[in-house]
This record gives structure tokens, sequence and C-alpha cells, in this order.
């Protein structure tokens, strides 16, 4: 069983290592913690969740943490819209000086109230990793290449005949 430091990337890596030796990945158990899907938590992402922004009597002002002894710990603040790039990585604008149709945020629940509805498949489908997303592509180019090869039938990888 391996289960330290085991992530989407290193499962593939080990399973590439174990096919290359001949032996089957029947006889591999992972065990995963929290870790697996994207291996963040607070710390290492440096990821705290403030406010940046209030209105009070009608009047908004921006509002932040500037901490004189670490100024790593500054929190962003304004009005603030999270952007993916066009490489896939997001950027957080911060003092309103983002573009608020590209902001892939949305408010879900406000003041008591749900305002969107998300079901479960919409919110795996959108937290699923591109990396993962890839790995899908190519298992069907691969089974479809192999059903065209073997004249639509297969032998998967427990050994069941497919057809």
């Amino acid at each position: 069983m391996q289960g330290d430091g085991i992530c989407y990337e290193s499962i593939g890596n080990i399973l590439d290592a174990v096919t290359r030796n001949k032996w089957s990945a029947d006889n591999i158990v992972f065990g995963t913690g929290g870790a697996l899907l994207q291996k963040l938590d607070r710390d290492t992402q440096k990821c705290a969740f403030k406010c940046s922004h209030v209105v009070i009597n009608g009047e908004s002002r921006d509002v932040w943490k500037s901490p004189t002894t670490d100024a790593g710990k500054q929190s962003k603040q304004g009005r603030l819209t999270l952007e993916r790039r066009e490489d896939g990585n997001f950027v957080t604008i911060e003092k309103g000086q983002g573009d608020i149709s590209k902001d892939v945020l949305v408010t879900v629940f406000e003041n008591g109230r749900l305002l969107v509805d998300y079901s479960l498949e919409e919110i795996r489908d959108r937290a699923e990793l591109d990396i993962v997303k890839e790995h899908k592509r190519k298992a069907v180019n691969v089974e479809a290449a192999v059903k065209t090869i073997n004249g639509g039938s297969w032998v998967s990888a427990n050994g069941n005949f497919v057809s």
C-alpha cells in the first residue's frame, strides 16, 4: 500500500512504473488523504478569507489587513474579481479594477437566500482538474483505438472481455 504523497499525477507515475515492470495494477492499493485532488490547504496556499469591502449606511469602503510585523500577510482590498487567464491559471484582481464579466465567482447564498442551486454533478464538473479531464480524454481515445484494432472488442484492465 502506498499512501504518503499520493496525488493524481503520482498515481499515474506509479502505475506506469508497475506496468513497465510487467506487474498488474491489481497488486496496488492507494491510500490517500486530503492531498489527492488539489493539495491545497490554508497555509501552503497562503489562503485566508477576510473582508475586503463593506457598505455601511450606503457608503462603500475598502477594508484590508496590513500587519506591520509581516507584509506577506497583507490582505487584498476592495471589490475582488477572480478571473481565469488564457493559460488556465486564476488571478485575483483587487480594488474593483477587474472585469466583472470575466469574474468566475458568483453569489450563491446571500442574506439568507439561496440564489443559485447547483447540482452535485455541476459542482463536481467545475471542480475537476484539467489534468483529470485530459487523462479521461486520453483513456477514451485509447479505448476507441483498441476497439478499432480488435474489431470492436477488447479486454479491459481487469481481464474482462468487452464488446
